[in-house]
């Protein structure tokens, strides 16, 4: 393969959240783009500091209560915030961006924040590691156990939902080798799997189902750890799994030459996310004409991506939560258990709009419009000038910083070639050679106003 500055910006569109032209430049003569990416022994935790609560909450007083939850919701703000610096600031790419990808996968709402800070490190620790290791640590960790109602999984009155979840949306896809006898013995070999008050995993015997068990055409005394074994013996794991990576890492239609190819790769190294996600990046038809610009961005993408480029810095970080909540992905809060359906749906007619404007907001210290929403901790009616405080983006942008950063060069990679991915549109040519402007920043800035920044 050819390489160049076009297919080295897009790989970083991908595996992260771009890079700058000072990074391509760095990289774009290197003999091995990928291995850097893809083998990565330690993964960085996401670190963040949490005080130590009473844990006698049924002895606390109606106030003290309420003071607790207060900031525990405070606390599971500043995480959200803390997570979006970690995507834009992170040594290792492709480790914030497989870790944003799991999350979409394993969706869990999450408002504890101990729990989310394990969980989101469970993600982390095995993003491109085994994912039958991800999936059983997931299925372990506190959130998970919450919000699939493993603790009421008992022998004497098994809860189906984690066993139907695992099948359907995590694992083999719905009604995809399994029945609905065996999701009720699946539940009956989860028993038993529960937590600690401090969120470490606890198996509890005494709840535990031990009889025998017949799934997916076997019988025996099985447990949780047997489930996953036996899902994983099935190619139709791998070929779930590789879907869900193909769409959101490749292109949203799938070609099923390459499906099966990557899915024969995932099988047959047991389930290796980091040797698939090698193979992937290193394939030719990666970086074909039709792959590169055909993936909408997330809302995610988008806020991560202009945070990094321009090393965006408000005054108040809380302009992070409105911008999620306005545009559709709001980290640990997915819509449900089958997490943010992507694609089209992120740019309905309202969202686009917005997403059009929100470059111009953003480096022009804009107003960010607010939705009146229900799911906001504040009601924006009771205290307008407060919420138009939070509202508007202030924070200084130094653009000598980013100029120097994004040296164009005219025959090898313009401005355009650094910001947009895929080709502009005849309109949007047509626009930009007749409205040429001088300076760097309007110049930026009506780059990234084009529909095409939405694509990477």
């Amino acid at each position: 393969m050819k390489k160049d500055y076009r297919k080295l910006l897009h790989l970083y569109s991908r595996a992260g959240f771009g890079i700058n032209k000072k990074e391509a430049d760095e990289v774009v003569n290197n003999k091995d783009w990928i291995t850097p990416l893809t083998s990565i022994k330690n993964p960085e935790l996401l670190k963040f500091d949490l005080p130590e609560f009473s844990s006698n909450y049924m002895q606390m007083s109606a106030d003290e209560k309420m003071d607790m939850r207060k900031e525990m919701r405070k606390l599971s703000r500043d995480i959200n915030i803390h997570w979006i610096d970690q995507m834009s600031t992170g040594k290792d790419p492709l480790i914030e961006k497989m870790t944003l990808f799991w999350h979409g996968h394993f969706a869990c709402r999450i408002v504890n924040p101990y729990n989310a800070v394990q969980y989101t490190n469970v993600l982390r620790s095995n993003s491109l590691g085994s994912f039958k290791t991800l999936v059983t640590e997931v299925a372990k960790s506190a959130a998970m156990i919450k919000y699939l109602h493993l603790r009421q999984n008992k022998k004497k009155s098994p809860n189906e939902d984690f066993a139907r979840e695992l099948c359907e949306l995590f694992t083999l896809g719905r009604d995809q080798e399994y029945t609905e006898n065996d999701v009720k013995e699946i539940a009956r070999a989860f028993t038993g799997w529960s937590n600690k008050k401090d969120g470490t995993y606890r198996f509890n015997e005494r709840q535990h189902d031990k009889g025998e068990k017949t799934i997916f055409g076997k019988t025996g005394n099985f447990g949780g750890d047997d489930v996953i074994e036996m899902i994983l013996e099935k190619k139709q794991c791998a070929r779930f799994i590789c879907q869900k990576i193909y769409k959101e890492f490749v292109h949203p239609d799938i070609n099923e030459k390459h499906l099966e190819e990557i899915t024969s790769v995932f099988y047959n190294n047991n389930y290796d996310i980091s040797i698939l996600m090698h193979h992937i990046f290193t394939s030719k038809w990666f970086y074909s004409n039709d792959v590169i610009g055909a993936k909408i961005k997330s809302p995610i993408e988008l806020i991560v991506g202009l945070k990094r480029t321009f090393d965006l810095q408000p005054k108040s970080e809380r302009v992070w939560l409105i911008l999620q909540r306005n545009l559709g992905q709001e980290l640990y809060f997915p819509p449900n258990v089958a997490g943010w359906p992507g694609d089209t749906t992120w740019i309905d007619s309202s969202r686009l709009a917005m997403r059009l404007r929100l470059p111009s907001i953003l480096l022009n210290n804009g107003i960010i419009p607010i939705a009146f929403k229900e799911d906001y901790d504040v009601n924006p009616n009771e205290n307008k000038r407060k919420m138009k405080k939070l509202g508007k983006f202030q924070g200084d942008i130094k653009w000598s910083n980013v100029e120097g950063l994004h040296q164009e060069e005219e025959k090898k990679c313009t401005l355009a070639n650094i910001m947009i991915r895929g080709e502009l549109s005849d309109d949007a040519q047509n626009y930009l050679d007749q409205h040429q402007l001088s300076s760097f920043k309007d110049r930026m800035i009506q780059l990234l106003s084009l529909p095409e920044y939405q694509l990477c």
